[in-house]
């Protein structure tokens, strides 16, 4: 579980680097391939710096994520998690 929730965070992180966020993100668009986490459902990404609800769409793609793991047993801070990403989105 620790090895997923890592590789979401660098999804997350890999997003943030060129400015999007997945805008739709939850457990159902991750799929787990043989220990890979790996995103589908992308044609509604969105450009946070051009989209008026950009940081929004960050922040729900985060709790989603952050909510799924932490019911799973996976400790995390979401809002900790969106700071990070902010510093990375510029």
């Amino acid at each position: 579980m620790t090895d997923a929730y890592a590789q979401v965070v660098a999804i997350l992180e890999a997003f943030a680097r060129a400015g999007f966020a997945h805008g739709d993100l939850s457990p159902y668009n991750l799929l787990d391939h043989d220990g890979r986490i790996v995103v589908i459902d992308l044609p509604q990404i969105v450009d946070v710096a051009a989209n008026p609800q950009g940081m929004d769409f960050l922040h729900r793609d985060v709790v989603n994520v952050s909510t799924w793991f932490a019911r799973r047993g996976r400790e995390n801070d979401p809002e900790e998690l969106f700071t990070h990403l902010i510093g990375m989105l510029w």
